[in-house]
């Protein structure tokens, strides 16, 4: 037998997919809510009943008005019920309506929470590895498609197959021959089926391309300075334009192929009206049924056609809902290379020594960031990591909070093996401040304390004024209590660096990690924020990675990093004696 192609469909693994998703909606998301779920089935059946006795309706009024009674009386008997089923199906309508949407906003608001918790547990290399615009897609769009499917179908599936079954059921029981035209619509199968196998595929690609439009306006938006600066405008029109076409074209797409499905059962549906009205005349005549019969029928006819057509659009639904499903399961199912033994030891007591013994890293998509680095703090020690960008230095400090895990060697605080400790009490005896600081829309407070949340305004205060950052907080229109815009852009980059020094200070961790701390500030924001860290790094043991080699004076060691490698390492003043690469970037920086 031929092998399949290569993009042929494996629609057996496809089903087996989709039942295992399913089952792991129900099981996850909708079991947990049984109680609603039965509320609302019983308004849904009552719904059903109510509708299916219209088919009752239109028999008693019609064969009521053929015998003969006066006005009253058929007013009598026609009115309560006329006016009584349609009250009962609106009430029970709007119910169940309630009941749905509450049953179906608080499974996707479990889906985010449990997503949520898997992108912020997993590791950070698996982490970068997916471009943060696909994730934010996948948490508003494919939840977004997800919850009006759930709404769809708990509310209109389940709710529209009780009335089809209540309706048959009182057609037979008014007329089983003239019922038999509902045999037509079983000719929709076959051609639905078909369809539902394509949607499936054109309702991947389409919110798949929802997640890369939203990567590409994170882009835009976030480099606007750079786009109107260098007078990109018109590329990024284009570029975001194209995009915004392709996703014009997979939907419409999507929507030629969903839009197949009512003209298929609306013609169906004519056929089965013309069934009835020509069958039943013939039944008439040879006095098998009344006319009361052969208007509930069609009445029966009439209410189904709209139900069925809801339903065989409601495969385009579920067949998105799967589609999204197996993207949001994706994230929900992240596991972080960072496990965190069972008998993992509690840190305590530290006094700071830090060392990398012959550690190597190699990056989930195979790049090679370390080869054998070994490096050595002593407790109280200034350690400095200079080099080339791209030469691994970054990659070193994110080994230390165990952000990453060595790919083999060892990284030890006090002589422990990072794996060996617990995380909560690792991370908690280490600070950092980086050169790209992340500040929360929240107050100013709010944010310095994240350092150390159960500190009090007093020593918040004193940890701003020992960052010189307290005048310039007192100078903003509510002080401590201002709130900070998105990443803090209100202020300027000294400012939120000083913020950043805070929130270390008040973390008092004997570990300090300075990830370019200063790179990106003038010269009179550098001497502000060079003099908070020098006070920062006192009786601390310090690891800083600088590409200003005046900011590293007074480092106990030098270690040069390049390609992975520790090239060069001693005291400044050794290296410069070395004459190799520590002394050419000193001088090419005027040193």
């Amino acid at each position: 037998m031929a092998d399949l192609a290569p993009d042929a469909p494996n629609t057996d693994h496809q089903t087996s997919d989709d039942k295992a998703m399913i089952r792991r909606l129900w099981r996850d998301y909708l079991a947990p809510q049984r109680g609603r779920l039965i509320i609302a089935a019983v308004y849904m059946a009552i719904y059903a009943a109510a509708t299916a006795a219209y088919i009752f309706v239109v028999k008693i009024v019609i064969d009521a008005a053929a015998d003969g009674s006066s006005v009253v009386d058929y007013a009598r008997m026609v009115l309560p019920i006329v006016i009584g089923v349609p009250f009962i199906s609106a009430a029970t309508n709007y119910l169940q309506r309630i009941a749905t949407n509450h049953i179906a906003l608080n499974a996707v608001a479990d889906m985010q929470t449990h997503m949520y918790d898997a992108a912020l547990d997993v590791d950070l290399a698996t982490f970068n590895a997916e471009p943060s615009g696909t994730l934010i897609s996948r948490f508003v769009s494919d939840v977004g498609v997800v919850s009006n499917a759930l709404i769809r179908i708990i509310g209109n599936l389940v709710r529209d197959v009780l009335v089809v079954i209540f309706a048959v059921g009182v057609m037979l029981w008014q007329s089983w021959q003239l019922s038999a035209a509902l045999l037509i619509f079983i000719l929709a199968l076959a051609p639905l089926i078909a369809l539902s196998q394509k949607m499936r595929g054109s309702a991947n690609d389409a919110q798949a391309h929802v997640g890369r439009i939203t990567s590409e306006l994170k882009e835009s938006f976030d480099g606007a300075r750079l786009i109107r600066s260098y007078g990109l405008e018109d590329r990024e029109r284009a570029r975001l334009g194209e995009s915004f076409d392709t996703r014009i074209r997979l939907f419409l797409k999507l929507v030629s192929q969903q839009a197949r499905v009512d003209p298929i059962l609306e013609i169906l549906g004519g056929f089965a009206i013309a069934a009835v009205m020509i069958f039943g005349i013939w039944l008439l005549r040879a006095d098998v049924i009344t006319p009361g019969e052969i208007a509930a029928v069609l009445t029966g006819v009439f209410m189904l056609a709209p139900k069925l057509r809801a339903l065989g659009t409601m495969n385009n639904v579920v067949q998105e809902m799967l589609a999204s499903l197996s993207r949001i399961f994706s994230v929900a199912d992240m596991r972080s290379e960072i496990a965190e033994h069972t008998n993992a030891i509690i840190l305590s007591d530290v006094r700071g020594a830090v060392a990398l013994d012959n550690v190597h890293f190699t990056y989930p998509d195979g790049t090679t960031a370390l080869e054998g680095v070994s490096i050595q703090a002593e407790p109280g020690q200034r350690i400095a990591l200079v080099g080339p960008s791209g030469g691994g230095k970054s990659t070193i400090l994110n080994l230390i909070p165990r952000l990453f895990d060595a790919s083999a060697g060892r990284v030890l605080i006090d002589g422990h093996d990072v794996r060996d400790l617990s995380l909560s009490s690792l991370r908690s005896n280490i600070a950092l401040v980086s050169q790209h600081v992340t500040l929360f829309s929240e107050s100013v407070a709010d944010n310095i304390v994240l350092g150390r949340e159960d500190a009090s305004r007093d020593e918040v205060i004193a940890a701003a004024k020992a960052a010189d950052a307290h005048d310039f907080i007192m100078a903003l229109p509510q002080g401590y209590d201002t709130v900070l815009g998105e990443s803090g852009d209100t202020l300027s980059g000294g400012q939120r660096q000083r913020l950043s020094i805070a929130r270390a200070l008040l973390r008092d961790a004997p570990i300090l990690l300075l990830d370019e701390a200063t790179s990106a500030l003038d010269a009179e924001s550098e001497s502000k924020v060079q003099a908070a860290l020098e006070r920062l790094s006192q009786g601390r043991t310090t690891i800083v990675i600088a590409h200003r080699l005046s900011t590293i004076a007074g480092a106990d060691r030098v270690y040069v990093i390049e390609a992975g490698v520790v090239v060069e390492d001693g005291t400044e003043v050794d290296l410069r004696k070395k004459n190799g690469i520590f002394a050419r970037l000193k001088s090419l920086q005027g040193g």
